[in-house]
């Protein structure tokens, strides 16, 4: 198993896609999952059950996954129940890394599909990231191995990891 986590926006699902295609692996996005076995929207999810619930699942649906396959998990999932420590328990734990600028870049266009933050103004954005960052950092610094992707192209993000991959 290959675990990709990191903050909302970072690239784990486009990174992870592309992993397991040229793995020849399957790919598995943990909130997809969710939705698809709840019939729910994230958002839906957060609004009528509330986020604990919400992080239960995530936790049930980690637990569940029982083929070889690269893995995204939603950002805070790492964070919760104890996951990280499962998460490299049963694999490889690669930490996708990105400063508060980019991630600001990249979450302001899509805010309105990630709960947590869809009704943040840029400011509250940028006080936001901040705080979560500081609150999961710890988490997320005891993945195996740490890719900044700050300034890389997406096909940089991938030699890096493919090139790990090659070494465990």
């Amino acid at each position: 198993m290959l675990y990709l986590i990191g903050f909302m926006g970072v690239g784990k699902t486009t990174i992870g896609k592309q992993i397991a295609a040229f793995n020849k692996v399957v790919f598995i996005d943990t909130d997809s999952q969710i939705e698809k076995e709840t019939s729910k929207s994230i958002k839906e999810i957060f609004e009528t059950d509330g986020e604990i619930a919400f992080r239960k699942l995530e936790t049930d649906t980690i637990r569940s996954i029982n083929r070889k396959a690269i893995i995204a998990c939603g950002g805070g999932l790492p964070s919760h129940n104890n996951n990280i420590e499962y998460l490299k328990h049963k694999g490889t734990v690669i930490y996708l890394k990105a400063s508060t600028v980019t991630l600001i870049k990249r979450l302001e266009k899509n805010k309105n599909k990630r709960p947590l933050i869809s009704k943040l103004t840029n400011d509250k954005l940028l006080e936001f990231i901040r705080k979560i960052l500081k609150e999961r950092e710890e988490t997320y610094k005891q993945a195996d191995y740490t890719i900044e992707t700050d300034n890389k192209t997406v096909k940089e993000v991938l030699r890096e990891i493919n090139s790990l991959l090659l070494t465990i």
